[in-house]
């Protein structure tokens, strides 16, 4: 199996969350001290925030693991009983599901039994794992992965946004002076546009939106199959 840690989908929907966690405190190490600006520096600190992104990953899939998964909306769609997708096009979908693998012969005769809401969840995987050349489909999936990502990180981003402040409170001394340096203000600005992001831009609201708008891109992946 080949596995590349740059391709678009981690770069997209994983690296790019690492890097908006970690800016905040970067900018605020890079920008007072001038050691940290050194080639050799820059390259051993970014080795390490590449090996520590492994871990956030794996905390990410820890936290996750019991909550609600989003990527589960898709087979909710296929529910007899759900109103997302009209009754008409659903039919369309329930035919073609049948036709492509025998197994779905259950969707020949719908209904709200467990067997058959089992049914809609192995349809969703069966198609995750039959689209991956849709490029809608997975440009989806590389946008709704990157906010899932995100959201799972957020109190671990407010982390570092906090620990930022404290570095530039500290290394400000006295706090007087604090707002006679513009490096001050602009990094404190910094800190406090991070702290509002992480507040009010990421939020699960958000994420079912994108987590519906990627079922919906799913599911319309049957018409071409």
């Amino acid at each position: 199996m080949n596995i590349n840690i740059f391709d678009a989908y981690n770069i997209r929907a994983r690296l790019s969350v690492y890097i908006i966690i970690i800016s905040p405190l970067l900018l605020t190490v890079y920008t007072l001290y001038s050691p940290v600006r050194s080639f050799s520096f820059s390259a051993i600190f970014i080795a390490i925030m590449v090996a520590f992104s492994n871990y956030l990953f794996a905390l990410q899939r820890y936290i996750q693991k019991g909550k609600l998964n989003h990527s589960y909306i898709a087979a909710q769609f296929l529910h007899l009983d759900d109103t997302h997708i009209d009754s008409c096009t659903k039919k369309r979908y329930y035919q073609k599901l049948v036709q492509l693998d025998n197994s779905f012969y259950i969707f020949s005769n719908p209904s709200n039994s467990n067997e058959f809401e089992s049914a809609c969840s192995s349809a969703i995987r069966w198609l995750r794992n039959n689209t991956r050349s849709n490029k809608l489909v997975q440009e989806e999936n590389m946008l709704y992965g990157f906010y899932k990502n995100l959201l799972s990180l957020k109190f671990i981003g407010i982390i570092f946004t906090i620990i930022s402040i404290l570095i530039l409170l500290l290394t400000s001394r006295p706090i007087e002076n604090f707002f006679q340096s513009s490096i001050n203000i602009g990094l404190a600005f910094v800190d406090i546009f991070f702290i509002l992001f992480w507040l009010f831009g990421v939020t699960d609201k958000i994420c079912i939106i994108l987590s519906e708008k990627y079922a919906y891109a799913l599911l319309g992946a049957l018409d071409s199959l």
